[in-house]
């Protein structure tokens, strides 16, 4: 059956790209990722900001990845959210691709998310002769999903689970500091590999601009359903030019959907417009949640049973009343929407009531509400167990996080230590110490809540672009590269750490086509200070590097302080040029 998801997007406004002015965002001391708070090193501070400000070297640039997100985000959000994934990767896709449909790396990775062929097809994409879904914004966004959800199950850390997608579930294992496995709260120093910094900058430089700043006046609609049916076809029916089609389109290889299932076709159209695919007028709606239809059929009982009266746990039922809150247990495979569909809520009100974001993985067997939950529970204090947060204690009393903290006395960026004695049902006096459950030495008085870290902001100055010219910093030199066979802009743009398009502004490209023995501009140095840092990618020798900045291998050497001339893949080298 022919089905539409329709993807809305922000408000038109003209793009003037001469005259638009970004200004620079400012790093903070911690950052919230994927339910963790991040604190940042000033070490990692400066890191990040100096890809912050890489990022925005060419307004021009920023402008066109800007557009691409604010068509492109409305897909991969509604994605996520149906795989109960957290949001915020989709910054991943900017830091992978720029967006790109058909971005190819020197190591023949593919796509939105620079899926390899092997690992796409094992994520449950198709790729052969007729379809690349690495091409498909939906598909591969699915893909990417999944791929990191299954590595975060092991690793139980959502930074390196992301770290993962750079160097694999076998090679982040030497990045796994044990302290941080579970943790929601984590340093980010200098042992983090470059790829999260990276990672952090892009989503500190994006997450204000997306859906403010200018972007195109069409959106991107979500066709479902579309088998044995080509490019042509398509166009004729919706109405929509064929050559704006196959741009979105360029999964489809041979510009024929296969018959072998139903495929989602993506059809650009004006905010106004209504096109039409099989003679059948398709409402426009809002995005919507879908259910399995696999999923099992609950029916809301008359009653909830109070909890309290099941001493034996294997006999409660799936609906009970806890601290007289209405809760559902949840099952095997479900999910945050399967659950929002058993209860009949909608998803705002069972988000509010479990004081959830949407991207937390649901636990069988784990008590969710369908009412507000209180603010005193049943019993009068809980110890703190290992791994518990104040989240999971509130949902287990069925009280909400804020009086949790209001009973404790609890600072703002205070989180829980284990075996301390928490107030459930009053506010814990002044003159009563904090206490913990004594274990091998008597009760202890907790230190002074851990002050609250205060961002300290660096200068925003505003950046003016100037598209018509490539950008040029002063004071500065260009660093060369010279094109080898088989190579791309892309291939070029992951060797050095940089964007694409800053390579098609800095060489005056019109596209992504270069030939052989090019000398392209690769980036820009400051002549003041000739230091260049350098990330080790695979195949690389001290040797190798050498010859490229033409240095001897004794000054890496030295530079560097390394034992020997051994190198790890991400390791960063300080060059200083001749």
């Amino acid at each position: 059956m022919l089905r539409i998801i329709f993807l809305s997007v922000f408000s038109i406004t003209t793009l003037i790209v001469n005259a638009q002015t970004f200004t620079k965002p400012s790093v903070p001391d911690v950052i919230d990722f994927a339910g963790m708070k991040l604190e940042l090193t000033p070490s990692t501070k400066r890191k990040i900001e100096a890809d912050v400000t890489m990022i925005y070297s060419s307004g021009k640039f920023l402008q066109q990845k800007i557009d691409r997100a604010n068509l492109y985000f409305p897909i991969i959000e509604h994605v996520f959210h149906q795989e109960g994934f957290p949001e915020e990767f989709k910054y991943l896709a900017l830091q992978e691709s720029s967006l790109v449909s058909d971005a190819v790396s020197s190591s023949n990775a593919v796509g939105f998310w620079q899926f390899k062929k092997e690992t796409a097809i094992e994520v449950g994409m198709t790729v052969n002769s007729n379809v690349d879904e690495r091409k498909h914004i939906s598909y591969a966004s699915k893909g990417a999903a999944t791929y990191i959800k299954k590595n975060n199950l092991l690793l139980n850390n959502w930074v390196y689970a992301l770290l993962s997608y750079n160097v694999g579930p076998g090679g982040v294992k030497t990045h796994v500091k044990t302290k941080n496995v579970g943790a929601k709260n984590m340093v980010i120093d200098d042992d983090i590999h470059w790829y999260v910094i990276r990672f952090l900058a892009y989503k500190i430089a994006y997450q204000d601009l997306i859906g403010k700043a200018n972007h195109p006046d069409f959106t991107l609609i979500e066709y479902k359903g579309i088998k044995d049916k080509s490019l042509q076809d398509i166009s004729k029916q919706s109405k929509v030019d064929f050559e704006l089609l196959k741009e979105y389109n360029k999964w489809c290889t041979n510009g024929h959907i296969p018959n072998d299932k139903e495929y989602i076709v993506i059809v650009p159209t004006g905010h106004d417009s209504n096109p039409v695919i099989d003679d059948k007028q398709i409402e426009k709606s809002p995005t919507v949640v879908t259910q399995n239809p696999t999923d099992d059929i609950v029916s809301l009982p008359k009653s909830f049973p109070d909890i309290r009266t099941f001493p034996d746990s294997l006999n409660i039922p799936v609906f009970v009343s806890i601290n007289k809150v209405k809760a559902i247990r949840a099952r095997n495979g479900d999910d945050i929407n399967a659950l929002i569909i058993k209860t009949g809520l909608s998803k705002a009100s069972f988000m509010y009531f479990n004081e959830l974001k949407g991207f937390e993985n649901v636990t069988a067997g784990d008590f969710y509400y369908m009412q507000l939950k209180r603010a005193k529970a049943l019993v009068a204090y809980h110890t703190v167990e290992k791994g518990e947060t104040i989240h999971s204690i509130a949902q287990k009393y069925a009280i909400t996080i804020g009086s949790i903290k209001k009973h404790n006395r609890l600072a703002k960026n205070e989180h829980l230590q284990e075996n301390r004695i928490v107030w459930l049902r009053s506010t814990r006096p002044k003159t009563v110490p904090v206490e913990y459950k004594a274990v091998s030495k008597p009760i202890v008085k907790e230190t002074k809540p851990k002050t609250e870290i205060k961002t300290a902001p660096i200068e925003n100055a505003p950046v003016v672009t100037t598209p018509n010219l490539p950008f040029k910093p002063a004071a500065t030199h260009a660093i060369y590269h010279v094109v080898k066979s088989g190579e791309t802009v892309f291939g070029i743009s992951r060797m050095y750490g940089i964007d694409s398009d800053s390579i098609r502004v800095w060489n005056q490209l019109s596209g992504y086509s270069i030939q052989l023995n090019q000398k392209l501009i690769v980036g820009y140095k400051n002549n003041e200070s000739k230091e260049v840092l350098y990330v080790v990618k695979a195949g690389d020798t001290v040797y190798k590097i050498s010859k490229q900045y033409n240095v001897a291998v004794d000054d890496i050497k030295k530079w560097n302080n390394l034992p020997d001339y051994n190198l790890t893949l991400g390791q960063q080298l300080k060059i200083t040029l001749p």
